[in-house]
């Protein structure tokens, strides 16, 4: 499983999937965003969209934008949609002078999206370190959104940093046997192709991104139990009863320090409700978009 073919699957398969999304009419875009050279996808609403909010959809740690293709086009019946590629992932570059981005880079990054690119408050969703991103803009700059909602988010403080170090040992991914451990924390029903990619699989977790990221993480850039109450914009806290990929805890964390939040629990679902249930997760980004007002425009 660690031949050159199963080296290159992954990176064939994201391959298959943009081009697939460009010839379904969704545009691919760079621009220069707190500093930093930013890839993203966007796709114009569906003549039918049943809102006029923007959606901004923010992948987790060693992941890009093609993470949503499954959901692009449903999405698009809600309103405009902008998958973006964060600093280090995807077609993104890196801050000026360095191999990762930080959590606060990053959510600069989604602030000036929406500053100079969209141009008015958007609804975020964000899986796993997206959700964290996505909770801190909404923590930090509420006015740049109408609500957020968070997949199995990660950035839980818990007991500190030491709640993270079977994570952090995990993630580093030291042989193929820790990719098949992966496998079955962050997947409900785990695809079979993704047997035949375990060494591009780990290639993804070796790049400077996601390994300089966790080794510079520091406990302030984690939630605390009164950082998520602040919070006050509507927020939707999306769970897979099946995802063992973040550390114990982390539901309940969130589940506990955001009472107001939506709560769905996904029967079936891991760690990546966008790929194994993309159906269900836009049926739930509809509602909760609904509930936020302002229908499309004339309508």
């Amino acid at each position: 499983m660690g031949g050159a073919f199963s080296r290159v699957l992954i990176p064939l398969s994201l391959g298959i999937t943009r081009r697939a999304l460009l010839r379904a009419g969704v545009s691919s875009h760079e621009r220069r965003l707190a500093g930093i050279l930013s890839h993203y996808y966007y796709a114009p609403a569906h003549r039918k969209a049943v809102t006029s909010h923007p959606l901004v959809l923010i992948h987790g740690i060693a992941d890009n934008a093609l993470t949503w293709a499954f959901t692009m086009r449903g999405m698009t019946k809600i309103g405009p949609v902008y998958a973006l590629d964060l600093p280090g992932f995807g077609q993104s570059g890196y801050p000026p002078g360095r191999r990762f981005a930080t959590i606060a880079e990053q959510v600069d990054v989604i602030q000036a999206l929406i500053r100079e690119v969209i141009g008015q408050p958007a609804i975020l969703v964000g899986n796993s370190m997206g959700g964290w991103v996505a909770a801190r803009l909404a923590e930090q700059t509420p006015e740049l959104t109408r609500g957020i909602v968070l997949l199995d988010p990660g950035g839980a403080q818990l007991n500190g940093r030491p709640s993270w170090e079977n994570f952090v040992a995990t993630v580093s991914v030291p042989d193929l046997a820790t990719v098949r451990r992966i496998y079955r924390q962050m997947f409900g029903r785990i695809p079979l192709a993704l047997y035949l990619g375990q060494a591009s699989f780990r290639d993804l977790f070796a790049r400077d991104a996601v390994r300089q990221f966790i080794e510079a993480a520091s406990e302030d850039d984690f939630f605390t139990s009164e950082d998520l109450r602040s919070i006050t914009v509507p927020t939707m806290l999306i769970w897979g009863d099946r995802d063992r990929f973040l550390p114990e805890g982390s539901f309940e964390f969130f589940r506990d320090n955001m009472p107001q939040a939506e709560l769905h629990v996904l029967k079936g679902s891991g760690h990546l409700p966008q790929r194994e249930q993309p159906r269900r997760l836009v049926r739930l980004v509809r509602s909760f978009a609904l509930k936020q007002g302002v229908p499309a425009s004339g309508r």
